[in-house]
C-alpha cells in the first residue's frame, strides 16, 4: 500500500484531535459526574484513563518499535490494552490531572508522530497471519478513540441532563 503525505497529514490532524479534546473537557467535566459509572460500564474519568493508558502502553510502544526495527513486528508479542489496564483511584479522582496528563502524553505522541519520514509509515507490522502498514495500524487506533470519544460525549450529555437542576425540579414535581 502506497501512503499519501497527504493520509499522514489527515492522521497527524486526528491524532491531535484528543488533545484538544482533553483541553476542550477541562472546562466541562467538573459539572457532571464524571467518577459515576453507568451501570456495567465504564465512567467518564475511566474511560479516558483508558484511552491514555493505551496510547502510553501499547500504541505508542508498537508505533516506536516498528521505527526502530528493521524487521516487522508481531502485535501478538504485546499485552492489549484492555488485558493490561489498572484503574488508578487517585488519577480517576482527580480528573484535571488526569485531563493534564493526557493532553501532556498526547503532545509527546503527536509529535512522535510528525517526526516519522513517509517511507517509515510504510513499515509493516504482523498480527497473526494479517499484515498491516504503520498507518494501518495508527489509523486504527485514530478510528477507536474517536468511537470512544462519541462514547464519552453521549455520556456527558446523558450526565448532564440527569443532574441538571431542571431534571430535578421536574422530578420532585413528578414526585409531589
Amino acid at each position: 500500500m502506497e501512503i499519501k503525505q497527504s493520509q499522514i497529514d489527515s492522521l497527524i490532524d486526528d491524532v491531535a484531535y484528543l488533545e484538544h479534546e482533553a483541553e476542550a473537557l477541562k472546562y466541562v467535566i467538573d459539572t457532571v459526574p464524571y467518577d459515576k459509572a453507568p451501570k456495567g460500564g465504564r465512567s467518564v474519568a475511566e474511560i479516558l484513563h483508558f484511552i491514555d493508558h493505551a496510547q502510553q502502553q501499547y500504541y505508542r510502544r508498537v508505533i516506536e518499535d516498528t521505527f526502530r526495527n528493521n524487521r516487522p513486528i508481531n502485535l501478538n508479542s504485546y499485552t492489549k490494552p484492555d488485558e493490561s489496564y489498572e484503574r488508578d483511584e487517585e488519577l480517576i479522582k482527580d480528573i484535571q490531572k488526569l485531563l493534564y496528563k493526557i493532553s501532556k502524553h498526547r503532545v509527546a505522541f503527536l509529535n512522535l508522530v510528525k517526526n516519522l519520514q513517509l517511507i517509515d509509515w510504510e513499515r509493516e507490522i504482523s498480527e497473526g497471519r494479517q499484515t498491516l502498514t504503520l498507518y494501518e495500524f495508527a489509523n486504527n487506533m485514530v478510528q477507536e478513540e474517536r468511537k470512544t470519544l462519541k462514547k464519552i460525549a453521549e455520556l456527558v450529555t446523558n450526565l448532564r441532563e440527569t443532574s441538571s437542576p431542571e431534571t430535578e425540579s421536574d422530578n420532585s414535581k413528578t414526585n409531589a
